[in-house]
């Protein structure tokens, strides 16, 4: 029993030991790092002295010991003396700024045995005898070369007793002892330096492969040009209109890329290196290093794919007896001619190549890993990607740590880092580690230009390839929208989703022409797309009426059953298959159709139910048919994105939201919440189980100007009339069997009363809505008041009824005109009517005009000062 009880207390007291026993080692191992840079620091000091002595003695005349070291310094070193000084000053800066934090005396002797070497190579050259002197002759000659020390001219007695001995023992020959010295002379220098030769090859083989691409472009261009053969005077006056529409625009700046990591180095001290586990971290940063890389993460692999489904054929004119034979001819040999725009339209990105990060990098993996451990979490980094906005840092915990115990500490790390949020990604794909995403101190903007200008964007044969940005690891990130086959876009105002959208045009104005691909643009805000109006791509002119585009997405799905219905007859499967037939008998093959949607939001409002069953029937059936869409909502809420709508669109692209709920809503998942927003996004394509982290690309307005202008300079815009015409009649039916959301339900239904308008503008100018309200300002008896007030609630315009309070107004002042812009309410009679009506002697001139489209004589201030009874507010 007594040796139970002494066991007992044993086991009791070792967790109180362990821990004394910690805090002393943090305590021993803090006080040599402490005492080892102050060391580093006097030794840097002292260095710094004696070069600069040395410096006056080599330079400055003098007599006595002065003359003496100067004696020594030239016979040592010959002419070499000269340099040594500024060698250690070079190490004492490299010292001082933290470069070099250790192996200091290894640096300094590599320093004076390249010094010896090298005057060692000049001896051998200047060596004049014909043969090889014996050995022993040669120290004759090192003391004969020192006594020149007062002269301070030859190659020192170092220099001598070196080359000397090569060539004693090369028999003389120069060429053989020039030789091994230079190899030594190399040897010693990646010793001093720290390169390797992985390091030296990748150094030579990136102008060899910049070379390579630049010789590639060259040919490109004069094949190009070969072809075209007398079109160099439609060339240069699309040249004169490019420059035209450049001084037209300005100059508008773009911030600096200083995001070129190429030439990093990440020095860390000892206690960092045994503490951390960051052994091989200057190594492993490579992966980092995003400036010029342009290789594609392995898990991407699946979406660029290039199959034989997306190859397009050479197009061909239809024949004699088909219509519009003319009008074919034409565009195809305008098609032939069409030149696709030049780099030269986007900005150059402005690498900072000297950008040290080392400082930032290190700071943050030390305080990651130590406040991990002080709420008992024992972790190392293993790795680090930095990438335009974040930085990875990449954890493996000890045995035994849950990965739970991490993700729920990500506020302690975001508030000890003094960061704006943390984003962990627990685990990383493919990977046994944990990535904590932290934000750079300075983001660098990820220009269109570094995107597209890459042998890897070039080579894709897709014409629906669209470059998105860079990825965690600075790699460049694409995308082919045939492959997804269709985008869901979510983001708040600023998250830089109207650039996402406008990047992937661009990525296709780039790639494709106007025979390849074709563009239906569905733009509510009427402000975002209107600068591609009149460009050949375009089956109609930007859509900006949300009523005409549900009839655009009506026409969509008559298109494709007209495609399906075409492939049905010649017994194909896609539109690969089609077009191949169709060149087999001469025809023109089939365009393939992306249509990108702004504002999903405006359309769900205004036509909610057609909008959500053709995007559905789109999404389903229309990938085979060669037609792909893009949806972009700032508002991913259940009433918007659907859940018919989430399941038929498997590729989603989410930017900065508000909320966890709308990040699950749009990803499933969070995360989105915790985005930096100018770009910063989560990618999960089809087949992804987990979203992955982009740096979007950026094109200003300026460059879209100028693009714009060299495409309409080439071909003039031919819209398809057919297809406007079908856009109008689907829009007018739609209208006509009362489909859609509020805006077509909102006015013109037999079971709407007629002041049902001027009731909506009341209430929302002034912000409440109540019965005695109507009753005051529209002269109404209570029943049809009331009823107006059923009908507002029933339409989701005001809310419930909340006792004495007025009623809310659920909608804006601008959604509400956009409503009253959409609907039928010509064939109202408008407050102007009821008022001439009612009195018969007002004059027009005595009338006030009000928001409504009619005119009133009230004033809206005595609404304030109005008591509101609750009976009558039911």
């Amino acid at each position: 029993m007594a040796a139970k009880k002494t066991t007992a207390k044993k086991t009791n007291k070792s967790p109180t030991s362990k821990k004394t026993a910690s805090r002393t080692d943090s305590k021993k191992t803090e006080r040599p790092d402490s005492n080892a840079e102050a060391k580093r620091q006097i030794f840097a000091i002292v260095l710094l002295a004696v070069s600069l002595l040395l410096l006056a003695i080599v330079f400055i005349k003098s007599g006595g010991a002065w003359n003496w070291l100067r004696i020594v310094l030239f016979g040592l070193f010959g002419f070499a003396a000269y340099i040594l000084p500024f060698i250690l000053i070079g190490l004492d800066l490299m010292i001082l700024t933290g470069r070099m934090s250790n192996k200091l005396a290894y640096k300094i002797v590599d320093a004076l045995i390249l010094m010896s070497l090298l005057v060692s190579f000049v001896h051998i050259v200047k060596y004049d005898s014909a043969g090889a002197k014996p050995f022993g002759e040669q120290f004759l000659d090192a003391f004969n070369t020192y006594r020149l020390g007062d002269s301070t001219a030859g190659a020192g007695c170092l220099g001598a007793l070196i080359g000397g001995g090569m060539l004693a023992i090369t028999g003389g020959g120069k060429l053989t002892a020039g030789i091994i010295v230079s190899l030594m002379i190399f040897v010693f220098l990646m010793f001093f330096t720290g390169t390797t030769l992985i390091n030296l090859f990748n150094g030579i083989k990136k102008p060899a492969k910049k070379l390579e691409e630049y010789t590639e472009d060259k040919i490109t261009m004069f094949r190009r040009s070969a072809q075209q053969g007398t079109e160099d005077d439609e060339l240069d006056e699309l040249a004169l209109v490019a420059d035209k529409a450049k001084l037209k625009r300005g100059s508008s700046s773009i911030a600096e890329n200083a995001y070129s990591a190429s030439d990093i180095d990440i020095p860390l001290d000892t206690k960092l290196t045994k503490d951390m586990g960051i052994e091989s971290i200057l190594a492993k940063t490579d992966k980092g290093k995003y400036a010029g890389k342009n290789e594609q993460p392995k898990f991407l692999r699946l979406i660029n794919e290039e199959k034989g489904s997306d190859e397009h054929k050479p197009q061909k004119a239809l024949p004699k007896d088909e219509p519009g034979k003319e009008e074919s001819e034409s565009t195809a040999s305008t098609n032939k001619d069409y030149v696709l725009p030049s780099l030269d339209y986007l900005k150059e990105p402005s690498f900072k190549g000297n950008t040290d990060f080392s400082e930032e990098l290190q700071s943050n993996a030390k305080k990651i890993v130590q406040t991990l451990n002080s709420f008992g979490v024992s972790t190392k980094i293993v790795d680090i990607c930095r990438s335009p906005s974040v930085t990875r840092y990449e954890l493996q915990p000890d045995p035994g740590v849950k990965i739970s115990r991490i993700t729920s500490l990500s506020d302690d790390l975001a508030l000890n880092l003094a960061a704006a949020g943390v984003r962990i990604e627990a685990p990383i794909p493919n990977k046994s580690a944990i990535g904590i995403e932290v934000p750079n101190r300075e983001r660098n903007p990820v220009l269109l230009r570094e995107l597209i200008d890459t042998a890897q964007y070039r080579s894709a044969k897709s014409k629906l390839n669209v470059a998105l940005g860079r990825d965690i690891q600075g790699a460049p990130t694409y995308a082919d929208i045939s492959k997804m086959p269709h985008l869901l876009i979510a983001g708040t105002t600023g998250s830089g989703k109207s650039v996402c959208l406008n990047s992937m045009i661009v990525s296709l104005l780039y790639n494709a022409k106007p025979q390849e691909v074709k563009l239906i643009l569905i733009d509510p805000k009427m402000v975002e797309f209107t600068i591609y109006n009149g460009i050949p791509h375009l089956l109609v002119p930007v859509v900006s009426d949300p009523r005409k585009a549900s009839g655009a997405l009506s026409w969509a799905v008559g298109e494709m059953e007209k495609r399906y219905k075409l492939f049905s007859e010649q017994g194909v499967r896609n539109l690969q298959g089609y077009n191949s037939y169709l060149e087999s008998i001469g025809e023109q093959p089939l365009p393939q159709i992306v249509m990108f949607i702004d504002e999903l939001s405006d359309l769900m409002m205004v036509a909610s139910n057609e909008v959500e069953s053709s995007i559905c029937r789109l999404a389903q059936k229309a990938r085979a048919a060669g037609m792909h869409f893009v949806v972009a909502t700032q508002r991913p809420s259940v009433d918007v994105i659907t859940g018919i709508i989430k399941a038929n669109i498997p590729s989603r692209l989410a930017l900065s939201v508000s909320s966890q709920i709308d990040s699950r809503t749009i990803l499933d998942s969070v995360g989105a919440e915790k985005l930096l927003g100018n770009g910063d996004m989560l990618f999960c394509p089809v087949g992804m189980s987990k979203p992955i982290r982009l740096q979007g690309a950026y094109v200003s307005d300026s460059e879209i100007e100028t693009i714009v202008e060299h495409i309409k300079a080439q071909e003039k815009t031919n819209y398809d009339d057919e297809v406007m015409e079908e856009i109008e009649r689907q829009a007018v039916m739609d209208v006509k069997k009362g489909k859609g959301g509020v805006g077509a339900k909102l006015i013109g239904a037999d079971d709407t009363d007629e002041l049902f308008p001027d009731a909506v503008g009341v209430v929302v100018e002034v912000g409440m809505a109540s019965t005695t309200l109507l009753q005051r300002k529209l002269k109404l008896g209570y029943a049809r008041a009331a009823r107006i007030i059923d009908e507002l609630a029933e339409r989701g315009i005001i809310g419930p009824f909340e006792g004495s309070k007025p009623r809310s107004v659920l909608i804006t002042k601008e959604q509400w005109y956009e409503m009253r812009s959409l609907s039928p309410a010509k064939s109202q009679v408008t407050y102007e009517d009821i008022l001439s009506e009612s009195e018969p002697g007002r004059e027009a001139n005595e009338k006030e005009p009000n928001y409504f489209g009619g005119y009133t004589d009230v004033n809206y201030e005595d609404v304030y000062s109005s008591s509101y009874d609750e009976n009558n507010d039911r």
